[in-house]
C-alpha cells in the first residue's frame, strides 16, 4: 500500500505546474493594502502579514518584507482537464 501511495505521488509531481497554457486565465492584481496581525496560535508565534489586492484577493504570509504596496501579483487560473 505504501509503495502505491509513493508511486502515485511521484507520478503526479512530475507535471509542469508553472506553465501557462491556452485556455488559462491570467489576472494581474496590484497590492493596495497591507496590515499585520498577531499569531492566532500560541504554538506558532509571530506576526501574520495580510495583503489585499485591487482585484479583491487577500493572502497571508508569515515572512516580512516579501511584498510591498504597489507590487503586482499574477494569478493564473488553470483550465480543468
Amino acid at each position: 500500500m505504501k509503495k502505491l501511495i509513493f508511486l502515485s505521488l511521484f507520478l503526479t509531481s512530475c507535471q509542469e505546474f508553472g506553465k501557462i497554457e491556452p485556455g488559462d486565465i491570467v489576472k494581474k492584481c496590484v497590492i493596495d493594502t497591507m496590515f499585520i496581525t498577531d499569531s492566532p496560535s500560541t504554538i506558532e508565534p509571530g506576526n501574520r502579514y495580510h495583503y489585499r489586492t485591487d482585484c479583491g484577493q487577500t493572502f497571508v504570509t508569515r515572512r516580512n518584507n516579501v511584498y510591498h504596496i504597489g507590487d503586482t501579483i499574477t494569478y493564473v487560473y488553470k483550465k480543468r482537464k
